[in-house]
């Protein structure tokens, strides 16, 4: 075996890069499937920091004008 290159058979080459799709879409799937019931949380914290800080902002804007 060469240590430079690789494998140069093009047999192997495709199936490392099989091997590596499949690898690749079982945790694209694993992680979705992990992250689907957190989203909406995430969201809504998401949206609760912006009101959040649109409060601070119009608060600060009214104390300012004076």
């Amino acid at each position: 075996m060469n240590d430079k290159g690789g494998s140069k058979n093009p047999l192997a080459w495709l199936l490392h890069a099989s091997l590596v799709m499949l690898g690749a879409s079982i945790a694209l799937n694993l992680a979705v499937t992990f992250l689907q019931p957190v989203v909406p949380w995430l969201i809504a914290g998401f949206a609760v920091a912006f009101l959040v800080w649109c409060v601070v902002v119009f608060i600060r804007w009214r104390r300012s004008r004076w």
